[in-house]
C-alpha cells in the first residue's frame, strides 16, 4: 500500500507511541511529543484517512486510535528503524559467543536467555534437525551372532543409530571394512542429497557383501529419516504476561496453553530460507490466543552449516526494529567468529 509521507509520518508516531504506553494515541498526544509541522486539526483528518485504509482503529469510544494489523505490516515492511545496539549488550553478546561458540546447543540456548533478558518478550529456540545436517561418520558396530549396530554422526553432533538384523555373523575386521566403504561413499552427504545414484554407487562398492548391502542402505535411510523431534528450548514465557493485553486471566490461560504446545512451537520456527527475518502480525499466526501476538523468526546458518532458529514472541506492539537488529547483530558477531576461528 502507498501512502503519503505525512501519513506514514502519523503512522509511524502512532505506533512508536502505543509500544511506549500501550495506551490508545489521539491527535493532540501527536502534536506535542513529534515535531511534524502541522496542527491537530490536520493530524486529525489525516488519522481519519489512516483509519478508512485500514491502517489504524479504535479500540473504544475515546478520541485515541492504535495500529491494526495491516497498519503494523506496513510498518515494518516500509517504515521501521533500525536502532543502534548498547554498548554494554554489545559486550555482552562477544563475551556470550566467545565462551559457548563450540557447544552448538548452549550457544543457542544461551542466545535465547539473552534476547528474552535484553527484549523482556519471550523467546523459543530449536538446534538444527538431523535433516537439516551432513553426514560427518558412520560406525558398523557388532552387536550379536545376528545383529549389526549402525551408529550416524552429524556436522553438528547429532547422534543416530540403528540395529540391522544379517544372515549371517559379521565380526569386527569386517564391520570396519564395511564402515570404510560406507564412509568413502556418504560423508559429507544430507538427507535431500541421498539419492539414488549415490546408492547404487555405494551398492557397487559392496559388491561382495551382498548379504548385507541391502540391509545396510534400508538401515542408513531409516535412521536418517527417523521421526526427528527437535530439541525446543523456551525462555522468558512469563515475560509476556508482564504487558497489559494480557491481563485478563483467561485470555492469559489461553496463550500459555498455546505456548507448549510443542508441535506448534515447532510449526512457529519453520524459518522461510527466502528471508532473513521473518515477521507474523497477529491474525497472521493462525490461533485465536495468539492474534495478539507477533512472532520474529531468524536461522542462523554459516554458509551450509546450520545452528538453529530463533523466535520471539511479544505483543503486537512489540519494539519491532530493536528485536530485529538485535538478531542481526548476534548473527553477525557469530559469522565473525567462525571466519576468526579458520584464519
Amino acid at each position: 500500500m502507498d501512502i503519503n509521507e505525512r501519513k506514514r509520518k502519523i503512522l509511524e508516531a502512532i505506533i512508536h507511541d502505543y509500544i511506549q504506553t500501550g495506551d490508545p494515541v489521539g491527535s493532540r498526544t501527536i502534536s506535542k511529543k513529534y515535531d511534524l509541522g502541522v496542527s491537530s486539526a490536520t493530524i486529525r483528518n489525516e488519522m481519519a484517512d489512516l483509519e478508512d485504509l485500514g491502517l489504524i482503529m479504535q479500540p473504544h469510544t475515546s478520541a485515541g486510535r492504535i495500529p491494526s494489523d495491516k497498519g503494523y505490516r506496513l510498518y515494518v515492511d516500509n517504515i521501521m528503524q533500525y536502532p543502534d545496539i548498547a554498548p554494554d549488550v554489545q559486550k555482552i553478546i562477544a563475551e556470550m559467543i566467545n565462551s559457548k561458540f563450540d557447544k552448538v546447543d548452549k550457544l543457542l540456548e544461551e542466545t535465547a536467555k539473552l534476547i528474552s533478558a535484553v527484549t523482556h518478550y519471550a523467546t523459543i529456540a530449536s538446534p538444527p534437525t538431523i535433516n537439516q545436517t551432513k553426514i560427518k561418520h558412520l560406525q558398523l558396530v557388532p552387536v550379536d551372532e545376528r545383529s549389526v549396530a549402525l551408529v550416524v554422526v552429524t556436522d553438528t553432533n547429532i547422534v543416530r543409530h540403528y540395529v540391522i538384523r544379517t544372515k549371517k555373523h559379521i565380526d569386527y575386521p569386517l564391520c570396519g571394512i564395511l564402515t570404510n566403504i560406507v564412509n568413502e561413499s556418504l560423508i559429507g552427504t544430507s538427507l535431500d542429497e541421498l539419492s539414488i545414484d549415490k546408492l547404487r554407487i555405494l551398492e557397487e562398492r559392496m559388491f561382495g557383501y551382498k548379504d548385507i548391502s541391502v540391509d545396510l542402505m534400508n538401515a542408513i535411510i531409516d535412521t536418517l529419516e527417523m521421526e526427528d523431534i527437535p530439541n525446543i528450548f523456551t525462555r522468558g514465557m512469563t515475560n509476556i504476561l508482564s504487558f497489559q493485553e494480557f491481563n485478563d486471566i483467561e485470555k492469559a490461560k489461553n496463550l500459555l496453553e498455546v505456548l507448549e504446545q510443542k508441535p506448534y512451537l515447532v510449526k512457529m520456527l519453520k524459518h522461510k530460507p527466502s528471508q532473513p527475518v521473518n515477521i507474523s502480525i497477529g491474525e497472521e499466526n493462525g490461533l485465536e490466543p495468539m492474534k495478539e501476538c507477533s512472532i520474529i523468526t531468524t536461522s542462523y546458518e554459516i554458509g551450509e552449516y546450520s545452528l538453529g532458529t530463533i523466535g520471539i514472541i511479544g505483543p503486537t506492539r512489540m519494539n519491532y526494529g530493536q528485536v530485529v537488529s538485535l538478531l542481526d547483530h548476534i548473527s553477525y558477531h557469530i559469522k565473525n567468529m567462525l571466519i576468526e576461528g579458520k584464519e
